[in-house]
């Protein structure tokens, strides 16, 4: 029996409607393990990568940190002890890494080493110091002539030995061909301290409040009051402006009398202008300003290197 033009056409549409049923379901689960296959590739190298960025990142911490105790050691150079340090930390955390099958190799390029000196004063058996020369009377004097760059500059004060007013109180000058900058500390309260920051043409004052009693840290080249931003304060702003090589200044402190506390800086350079010797109160040690960090993290699935300058507190960090 002949089938009509009808069912015939009927069964065409029959087999094409499956046939693209067919495709269509081929290209879902196609473009379905393309992406899946792109997420999981993507996760994969995403994983590695934030392991061995937070390896250099860490390690990069630790390194600043061992380089802050041996310039505090109180060595007359502590460049030396700081490069044995590092070896040590390299090996040490090479050989905790490999116990998860990585290979990881931190290592401090000696070569690269910028020479730079510590400058600290530390809290005393009897308290805070007051902020004076190492003889401990004269309040107006050089910490460090000729610098051209100056990182990780932190002072700790005690708020209730300041000055009243800013007329007489401590102050922290910046003096070289770029001009004159200055910060000076006063308000002789517990709970408060007035900061003033004054250059060629501008004066800027703001008050920071903090806790009853506790003692207030401000960070000159990071420019905080107690972790407060205050822009007026950045040393770049004041002193390390325009591009290198900056131009020389002198840091000296005014009226040292009118403020007890601690506080360090490293700089790159100094001239003889300055009473501070490596026995002296303060004191100055030679020691590293830079140095460059090279990082491998190498996992099954990814290798990893970086070179990373390491020079802590510097001003644009």
């Amino acid at each position: 029996m002949r089938e009509s033009p009808d069912e015939d056409r009927g069964q065409i549409i029959l087999i094409t409607g499956l046939t693209l049923a067919v495709l269509f379901v081929a290209v879902v689960l196609l473009l379905n393990t393309v992406i899946y296959t792109e997420n999981l590739a993507t996760r994969g190298v995403d994983a590695g990568g934030a392991e061995a960025v937070e390896f250099r990142d860490g390690s990069v911490e630790d390194l600043a940190g061992i380089l802050y105790r041996e310039h505090r050691n109180g060595s007359a150079n502590a460049t030396a002890p700081f490069l044995a340090s590092a070896e040590r930390y390299g090996r040490t955390v090479g050989g905790l890494r490999a116990r998860d099958g990585v290979v990881a190799d931190v290592r401090v390029n000696a070569s690269t080493v910028d020479s730079g000196h510590f400058i600290a004063q530390n809290e005393t058996d009897a308290g805070f110091r007051n902020m004076t020369a190492p003889d401990g009377t004269t309040a107006d004097w050089t910490v460090a002539g000729g610098v051209n760059r100056t990182r990780n500059y932190r002072l700790t004060v005690d708020s209730t030995s300041v000055a009243t007013s800013a007329g007489a109180a401590f102050t922290v000058v910046a003096d070289g061909a770029g001009g004159n900058w200055s910060v000076s500390l006063s308000n002789d309260a517990a709970d408060a301290i007035d900061v003033t920051v004054r250059n060629e043409t501008d004066t800027v004052s703001e008050t920071f409040l903090h806790d009853s009693g506790e003692n207030v840290t401000i960070d000159l080249t990071a420019g905080t009051v107690d972790g407060q931003r205050f822009p007026a304060l950045v040393w770049a702003e004041g002193v390390q402006n325009g591009s290198e090589p900056y131009d020389s200044y002198d840091v000296r402190y005014e009226n040292g009398t009118e403020a007890r506390g601690t506080y360090h800086l490293v700089v790159d350079e100094r001239d003889g202008t300055s009473p501070l010797t490596d026995s002296s109160r303060p004191y100055v040690v030679e020691g590293i300003y830079s140095v460059e960090v090279e990082v491998l993290h190498r996992t099954p699935g990814l290798t990893y290197g970086d070179t990373v300058r390491l020079a802590p507190g510097e001003r644009d960090a």
